[in-house]
């Protein structure tokens, strides 16, 4: 089946882009310290976990083009891709049962009993699932929402959840407002594509979302306590409820920007069912500014964003959250511009969509959003401070920004593009003609020879 992690991880082992470590390594702390030390290299299934006999699986959306890779896509139009998730959603289909649920488990035990949950930074406060993808229900509407949380384990039957301030936070709230628990499902284990579509910031049902990133119906099946659909496919379900009520000690816990969430009082879920595949694989991501737990979101947010901006934009071909900027702060923006004006107005419409975002950098689109050095260009070469600096105070924040304060921020826009009138010559780039270039790199063999491996491909 094509939308299993097993599929991905043979896509990648395929592409030699998955390595398989039998070195034993601990749950606390070794597995996070080897993806640090392989954090932008391949996916790495870890088959001998300390205590363990199930394998954990970690980095497989460490970068973008492991995803195109899952997908079977290439990698130069994965951002359309991603983005025809949102235009062209497909409704999943419901299956009367799936792999997901041929192991029945004890609820109320540990789940560390089970599986090797990790320790994952020094200052945690306790071991996390990471790349659980939890869903649950509008009372109101019955949407279904799907987003991944991290969940803390607080001993038998017990998990600490915290909720962005997002769709899930949101449906809580009307749980709490109608007087009932929340019945809620958790999916690990997941094909990357599901991982990617749980991040939109969409009022669509996510599990649609994905359906159109595999361009067919996502393949869902009954949970066996609640009343939800979890993915027939998953490698480990957890299902239970949690009381609005009730609340306990979570955190702290190392976010995205590098910094740690503190101790906060939040929801808990009382486990009513826990199921897996046989010989399950526990999915991992590394927290803090490791390039999986950034990407991972990141891909959705900016494929969101291209939509949104291409609206009022047409122009719009490319956008990235930087690593630099915890890929929820910064993005840049490609943009071959109708007017200077437009370079305002998508400027504004970035921050109106993401209220994460802080600075905005807007590029002529012969500059290489993904690509730090040329963007840095683009300002040294493009830029005016005095008239391309849009500077909006007091807008508002997001809880895990370090630097809110009175949950707002000031906002920086960077209008690096040159103007529409500027001289063909302000565009040239220094370099050979592109008709030379082509020819030596079809030469380049013959050129080099056995030295390539020394001398390097012209990029």
């Amino acid at each position: 089946m094509s939308q299993d992690l097993r599929t991905a991880l043979r896509r990648l082992e395929a592409a030699g882009e998955l390595i398989r470590l039998d070195a034993p390594l601990s749950w606390e702390y070794e597995l996070a310290a080897v993806l640090w030390r392989l954090k932008d290299g391949p996916a790495v299934l870890f088959e001998d976990v300390t205590g363990y006999a199930v394998p954990v699986v970690g980095n497989l959306l460490n970068d973008r083009g492991k995803l195109a890779t899952a997908l079977g896509v290439g990698r130069d139009g994965l951002q359309d891709r991603v983005a025809r998730g949102l235009r062209e959603p497909v409704e999943p289909d419901l299956v009367p049962d799936g792999p997901c649920l041929e192991v029945s488990l004890d609820p109320l035990a540990d789940l560390t009993d089970h599986f090797p949950v990790p320790r994952l930074s020094e200052h945690d406060a306790g071991r996390y699932i990471s790349a659980g993808v939890l869903i649950c229900r509008d009372p109101e509407t019955g949407r279904r929402n799907a987003a991944i949380c991290r969940l803390q384990i607080k001993g038998p039957g017990l998990v600490g959840v915290y909720m962005a301030p997002t769709h899930s936070r949101a449906i809580l709230e009307r749980h709490r407002g109608l007087g009932r628990r929340m019945e809620v499902a958790v999916a690990l284990g997941l094909h990357p594509a599901v991982l990617v579509a749980s991040q939109f910031l969409t009022p669509l049902d996510e599990t649609w979302v994905a359906g159109g990133l595999f361009g067919e119906p996502l393949l869902m099946t009954p949970a066996r306590t609640v009343d939800l659909e979890v993915p027939a496919f998953a490698e480990i379900v957890l299902e239970g409820l949690i009381d609005p009520a009730e609340e306990q000690p979570e955190g702290p816990f190392g976010e995205f920007p590098g910094t740690y969430a503190p101790e906060r009082q939040n929801p808990v879920i009382r486990l009513s069912g826990v199921s897996s595949r046989r010989d399950p694989l526990f999915q991992m991501i590394v927290a803090g500014r490791h390039p999986e737990h950034l990407v991972t979101g990141a891909i959705a947010r900016e494929a969101g964003l291209y939509e949104a901006l291409r609206s009022v934009a047409p122009g719009v071909r490319a956008v990235r959250l930087t690593e630099g900027g915890a890929c929820r702060f910064h993005a840049v923006i490609a943009l071959d511009k109708r007017s200077d004006e437009e370079v305002g107005q998508v400027i504004s419409r970035a921050f109106a969509e993401q209220d994460l975002l802080k600075h905005v950098v807007v590029v002529d689109a012969d500059i290489d959003a993904a690509d730090p050095v040329d963007v840095e260009w683009a300002i040294a070469t493009r830029m005016r401070a005095h008239q391309d600096l849009v500077v909006e105070p007091g807008m508002k924040s997001n809880p895990v920004d370090p630097m809110a304060v009175g949950h707002t921020v000031s906002k920086l826009g960077i209008d690096a593009t040159l103007p529409l009138d500027a001289k063909a010559a302000a565009r040239y780039r220094v370099d050979v003609p592109p008709r030379v270039a082509a020819a030596i790199d079809a030469r380049w063999d013959e050129i080099i020879g056995d030295r390539t491996q020394k001398a390097g491909r012209r990029q």
